[in-house]
């Protein structure tokens, strides 16, 4: 017979009204789940009364048109919950960011979808009549799904953050008080716990929520002892309850982000691997962490997802690497868009680098080359300004004073889209003076070729100088002993200047001087190599030079007081056109007598790959320390030098 002429309680009708019913008690329970988020409440409480409004007209009626509205509520719910499982609805507070199916909205989810299939079997007319201990079995069946989905609807997480395939948790952890802690294995892979041990990461208890306040934190009494950021460690309850400003929603968005790249994160431990699978480094070992970032990462559609990380960190010891970190990358976003500001709102900081010089490595892939001191500022040549379009924020797995999301000190914290004092990716220092002067609190040490380059502790100078000298001398250690062979520097166009009596020798490539390539150790102007007493030369040192006639008093203040330039105005040369020698001195000023001729006036400066008495940029004693600025002596860096 016809679908009206069908009994409610003999036809499909009656399981899409027993579906519809299930949907709608999942639902209810959600509404008062999300009662923190008044629009989301509402929604649900619709939905329930469509949902509920539809299965008894179903069971009552069994018409075409309680067959037609069963249909149209339940499709529409789960087209709904599909939209919030794969891009998320911005319009609805709560649901802005994708969602990680869980039980209980998939379970109300497939009785949505098994209410439409039945609803529409009826309406065309294509199922026959059903027995009644099938349609007993279907609500059996329903109700221990909506028991299940009810018991998981009330514990599970509600999490915002994005898993293996792009997608987003779904869940409010509304008890954090019972937040994972990170296992033995897990903790594995982080730096040695023992050195970084905050024995004081435990919340203060009145600082905690009460497990069934739903309301947002800002409105909560919070106890002072409950300041961001607090000491970081993995193997403690992760709980970032009790800051002020921060929902509940982010919280549990926070804590979930920190469980999962904790989880997946140590896939990437060994650094040895990760090339093969797209992460280069950026050459910024010499800091202390080092950064291999995965360019094919940024431009996918993942965000915040441990598993596909857009840049790792490692801690660097000598030649050993530490995974510490994940660094999510947002690629082409605005430091203030609402899907980063809003995701862990006062938890989390984003930040970007607007004062990084970016070059190519050996391979190809983008280096950091230096640092600018002023935002505003030019790279040196060959080098470009980039990057400040891709806001960025770190996730440790290792123990961190400044907490699980702090960025580095220094140039590393880059910059973010509020004053320095409201960052909140930093520690809170009593002494903020000492804290952007590292020379007021920071020990020099002797510079080392070996180990990580530390040359802070000098009075007046920047982080950001302090890290173009450091990231100049790095790349000058890892790059120059490419020219050890002295058949490779005769063969690039070196010569020498004839001037190994001296105990150091140069090698000059004069057409190298006026290029527009500078402080570059894959083309150095000058190598200076140290006679050795078995007759070979050593490679001690590259001299950069700057083109000829480059007034010293206007050379960008690249590096402070750790790096001065100077010129030899005093030096003599063969008229040899390809390969002048040094054979004779004038009085500064004067001009060489014939046939001696004046040398190129250019500005130059060394940077050791060998220890150094007077620090990694020290001129030569005597005459060839050659001429510094007016006003100045040639400087011997005592605090960085060896001893």
């Amino acid at each position: 017979m016809m679908p009206d002429q069908q009994s409610a309680t003999s036809s499909p009708l009656a399981i899409a009204a027993i579906a519809s019913a299930g949907a709608a008690v999942i639902h209810a329970a959600a509404a008062g789940i999300h009662a923190d988020h008044v629009g989301l409440s509402r929604l649900f409480i619709v939905l329930t009364v469509a949902q509920a409004a539809a299965a008894v007209a179903g069971f009552v009626r069994g018409s075409r048109f309680a067959g037609a509205a069963l249909f149209a509520v339940n499709a529409t719910a789960a087209i709904g919950w599909l939209l919030t499982r794969l891009v998320g609805i911005s319009w609805i507070e709560g649901l802005e960011v994708a969602e990680r199916p869980q039980l209980a909205d998939t379970t109300a989810a497939v009785l949505a979808i098994v209410a439409a299939a039945a609803a529409m079997a009826f309406l065309i007319g294509r199922a026959p009549a059903l027995p009644s201990r099938a349609i007993t079995t279907a609500a059996a069946l329903a109700g221990i799904l909506v028991v299940a989905g009810l018991a998981n609807a009330t514990t599970h997480d509600h999490d915002h953050t994005a898993s293996q395939d792009g997608v987003a948790d779904d869940g409010h952890d509304h008890d954090h008080t019972d937040a994972p802690v990170a296992t033995d294995a897990q903790a594995a892979g982080a730096v040695d716990a023992a050195a970084h041990e905050h024995t004081d990461t435990a919340v203060d208890a009145a600082a905690t929520p009460a497990a069934d306040d739903h309301s947002d934190h800002e409105t909560a009494t919070v106890d002072p002892a409950a300041t961001w950021p607090r000491p970081w460690d993995p193997t403690a309850p992760i709980d970032f309850s009790g800051v002020p400003g921060v929902t509940d929603d982010q919280q549990a968005r926070a804590e979930q982000l920190v469980i999962d790249t904790m989880r997946d994160l140590p896939a990437f431990a060994d650094v040895t691997t990760v090339p093969a699978l797209g992460f280069r480094s950026i050459g910024d070992a010499s800091t202390g962490f080092e950064h291999y970032i995965n360019a094919g990462y940024i431009g996918d559609d993942k965000f915040l997802d441990p598993t596909a990380p857009e840049s790792l960190v490692y801690a660097v010891d000598g030649d050993q690497r530490t995974l510490v970190s994940a660094m999510f990358i947002a690629n082409k976003t605005p430091i203030d868009d609402p899907s980063l500001v809003e995701f862990a709102g006062p938890l989390m900081q984003w930040h970007v680098h607007l004062n990084l010089c970016w070059g190519l490595g050996d391979d190809g892939s983008p280096v950091v080359k230096g640092v600018l001191e002023d935002f505003g500022g030019t790279c040196p040549p060959g080098t470009v300004n980039a990057g400040g379009e891709n806001p960025m924020v770190h996730v440790w797995i290792s123990p961190h004073e400044c907490g699980p999301f702090a960025a580095l000190e220094g140039h590393g914290a880059g910059q973010a889209d509020v004053s320095a004092d409201a960052r909140t990716d930093q520690c809170a220092h009593d002494d903020h003076a000492a804290h952007d002067d590292p020379a007021a609190t920071v020990a020099t040490k002797p510079y080392d070729p070996a180990l990580p380059i530390d040359l802070g502790g000098v009075d007046g100078v920047t982080l950001q100088q302090q890290a173009f000298a450091e990231n100049l001398v790095a790349a000058t250690v890892r790059d120059l002993p490419q020219w050890a062979d002295l058949d490779a520097v005769a063969a690039a166009g070196f010569h020498s200047i004839g001037d190994a009596a001296t105990g150091h020798e140069h090698f000059i490539q004069w057409d190298w001087i006026d290029d527009d390539v500078w402080l570059d150790p894959d083309y150095p102007e000058s190598l200076v190599f140290e006679p050795q007493p078995d007759g070979s030369k050593k490679l001690v040192s590259a001299m950069f030079m700057l083109p000829g006639g480059y007034p010293l008093d206007e050379i960008p203040d690249w590096g402070g007081s750790l790096m001065q330039w100077h010129v030899h105005g005093d030096l003599c040369f063969t008229a040899d056109p390809v390969a002048p020698q040094v054979a004779g001195l004038k009085a500064i000023g004067t001009n060489c007598r014939p046939p001696l001729v004046d040398g190129t006036l250019a500005p130059m400066i060394h940077v050791w790959i060998t220890p150094h008495e007077c620090g990694p940029f020290a001129a030569l004693d005597g005459i060839g320390g050659g001429q510094v600025p007016d006003g100045e002596a040639v400087l011997c860096d005592h605090a960085h030098g060896t001893h």
